[in-house]
């Protein structure tokens, strides 16, 4: 550092640091990150800025501040969702682009976030955080941090017993870490732990030792103290499961020695406490005793932050109680002193109390006459409210409807025209069937007979096509019966997919978008009320179309580039899995300038619209969330500005 010839060289070995005493010493790690920000800063070099604060706010995630970290971690996502940021990126491989950069820093930031969010008890933001790292992986791509992300995914879903889950994310994981070079698998040895974890909680001892050894292994050889300490620990408490307890014995010694040598304390009062367990179930109460007061000790060292930090806290509320005593005994001497006042002026003191009191009683009297008028005056405006909050909902609906029927007249043109072009047909060869029998061509005539039948065929397949998308108009336009019954989702996804697209395209000639659905064919039927899905697909579907083809912010910097509106819908299915019920999951996405973050938490609330006045209720997304929850599922949105909006829809397989 010292003989560093520039800030970016002296900012780039901060850095370095900071990176090297990440897992053995959280105080140093956070000096040389400390050390690192400033000078990002002044140097303007916004993606080092970025990883530099995402460290610093993992370390202030490990040692527990977790408000300094989310902190940390917010000043992060404000810098790597700048697509600006780019254009300081410095001292790049060969492989990697700014763009490439910027989203690797946004993936580790919400992977790292997810930790915090884990921390402090939110597991569905914890998830969410680790798929959304999945996404960013798989965009860059980026195989270090997939295989992190899905290690600590699997980490989460064994922690809620849903161990089909875990072992898939985690088998993933460690296939990912396999194809990692050398001095990037740190971690494989942690996954193969976990691995070990939840064969264990399955009862599968066989498989759940190997995965243990494996992880030693794997462990020793990347020199991950941390790590291989909890891989001895583990494989010491599957011993004294298979009730041998020498070998449990033997993996809570190396445990111990392991943690002795990382030297955190955490990891040694955990090693004693194995040790503890060990000796009481061979029945050593001397060394159980001895091992429980190391491990006392060493806790009650590990809570003397904590308990500072409440004496802290105490002093506070101490200082605080003696100088409110102060202003109480203040309070005290003025109001002896105006007890004297009063005294000498007792009549004319009563005086003014009774004059007061009457004042005071017809004042009352006045403001209770008033409260009653506003009290009825505010009735009629409620029930004025309600009769207009009906009337608006009912108008959502028929707009839906209108925006339904130029769609439905494009779709319901195509098999008209079949029917009226093979009807036609029809009457040309029954002249000729005439013409045939007429002079005895019975061969003729036969072969004309069946050219009728299958042009009927046909009139009644085009026929029918046209009466299932008239029922589908009405079934959309009369009210909800509330009435679930089993529906194919993917076949009502790509009903209102066109039906939309459609819509808009005989609104305005010049519209023109791609759009596409991707179906799971593994769907089931689910248990739904059609008519109100239905018109919550197609308010989500109007939206991406309304959306797709505006530009960002500020119009695209490239001139030359030609924007192509697009439109996807998607289908999946979630099976059931460690006894949880199995979910349908439908995304609704267009590659539209997306929503500003300060607006994405009003989306849902009702009568709240960007669309210019007149042009929609407002109405829409309200009722779409309530319907949806209404089946007992979930409707979100993830979108950032300038790319894209994606609404998830998640229903239950079974109600």
């Amino acid at each position: 550092l010292k003989n560093a010839v520039n800030d970016t060289i002296r900012m780039d070995v901060y850095f370095q640091l900071g990176l090297f005493y990440n897992e053995i010493n959280p105080d140093s790690s956070l000096y040389y990150l400390d050390q690192t920000v400033p000078i990002a800063q002044k140097l303007k070099l916004k993606i080092n800025e970025a990883w530099a604060l995402n460290d610093k706010a993992y370390m202030l995630y490990k040692i527990g501040n977790y408000p300094r970290s989310l902190e940390s971690f917010l000043q992060v996502l404000k810098i790597a969702e700048n697509p600006a940021s780019e254009k300081t990126a410095w001292n790049l491989s060969k492989d990697r682009t700014p763009r490439k950069e910027r989203f690797d820093v946004l993936g580790f930031t919400h992977l790292d976030m997810g930790h915090l969010y884990g921390a402090t008890g939110n597991t569905d933001k914890q998830i969410s955080k680790y798929f959304t790292a999945i996404n960013l992986a798989e965009s860059v791509p980026d195989t270090m941090l997939l295989a992190l992300a899905n290690m600590n995914l699997g980490n989460v879903y064994l922690s809620l017993n849903k161990l089909d889950s875990a072992l898939i994310f985690e088998q993933r994981a460690s296939d990912l870490f396999s194809k990692l070079s050398f001095d990037k698998r740190k971690y494989e040895g942690y996954t193969l732990t976990i691995i070990g974890n939840i064969y264990q909680q399955k009862g599968n001892f066989k498989l759940a030792r190997d995965a243990y050894l494996n992880g030693i292994k794997a462990n020793t050889e990347q020199n991950n103290l941390t790590s291989l300490e909890g891989s001895y620990i583990a494989l010491s408490e599957l011993y004294e499961t298979l009730q041998k307890p020498d070998s449990s014995l033997f993996y809570a010694l190396k445990g111990l020695e392991n943690a002795k040598i990382i030297g955190q304390p955490e990891y040694i009062a955990r090693a004693y406490k194995r040790l503890s367990d060990v000796y009481n179930s061979q029945q050593n109460r001397d060394s159980t005793l001895k091992y429980l007061q190391l491990f006392s000790v060493l806790h009650d060292s590990l809570n003397n932050v904590e308990r500072h930090n409440l004496l802290d806290y105490q002093n506070i509320g101490f200082d605080e109680q003696i100088r409110l005593q102060k202003l109480e005994e203040e309070k005290i001497q003025t109001q002896a002193r105006n007890r004297t006042y009063i005294l000498l002026a007792g009549l004319t003191f009563f005086m003014l109390i009774a004059f007061l009191l009457y004042r005071n009683n017809k004042n009352k009297q006045k403001a209770n006459k008033i409260l009653q008028e506003q009290k009825e005056e505010i009735q009629t405006t409620l029930e004025q409210l309600e009769a207009t909050q009906s009337q608006l909902i009912q108008a959502e609906k028929m707009a839906s409807l209108g925006e339904l029927t130029a769609g439905i007249a494009h779709e319901i043109q195509n098999p008209l025209n079949f029917v009226n072009n093979f009807s036609e047909l029809n009457k040309e060869l029954i002249d000729e069937l005439k013409e045939e029998l007429a002079i005895g061509n019975k061969q003729s005539a036969n072969e004309i007979a069946d050219d009728i039948k299958e042009n009927e065929t046909k009139i009644n397949y085009h026929g029918k096509r046209a009466e299932s998308i008239v029922k589908g108009m009405l079934m959309h336009s009369r009210s909800s019966s509330g009435q679930k019954e089993p529906t194919d989702i993917n076949a009502l996804c790509d009903e209102y997919l066109r039906l939309s697209y459609h819509g808009f395209h005989a609104k305005d000639k010049a519209f023109n978008a791609d759009f596409k659905l991707v179906a799971d064919e593994s769907l089931p039927k689910i248990e739904v009320v059609p008519q109100d899905i239905g018109r919550v697909l197609l308010n989500l579907i109007n939206n991406a179309f309304y959306a797709a083809p505006l530009p960002p912010e500020g119009g695209f910097k490239d001139p030359n580039y030609i924007h192509k509106p697009t439109v996807i819908v998607k289908t999946s299915y979630l099976p059931p899995s460690g006894g949880t019920r199995g979910a349908c999951i439908i995304t609704v996405s267009d590659n539209g300038p997306g929503i500003p973050s300060s607006i994405k938490d009003k989306i849902f609330q009702p009568f709240f619209t960007t669309k210019p006045t007149g042009s929609g209720t407002g109405l829409g997304l309200s009722l779409s969330y309530d319907i949806i929850k209404a089946h007992g599922g979930t409707i979100s949105v993830e979108s950032a500005e300038n790319s894209g909006t994606e609404f998830i829809i998640t229903i239950p397989a079974k109600s």
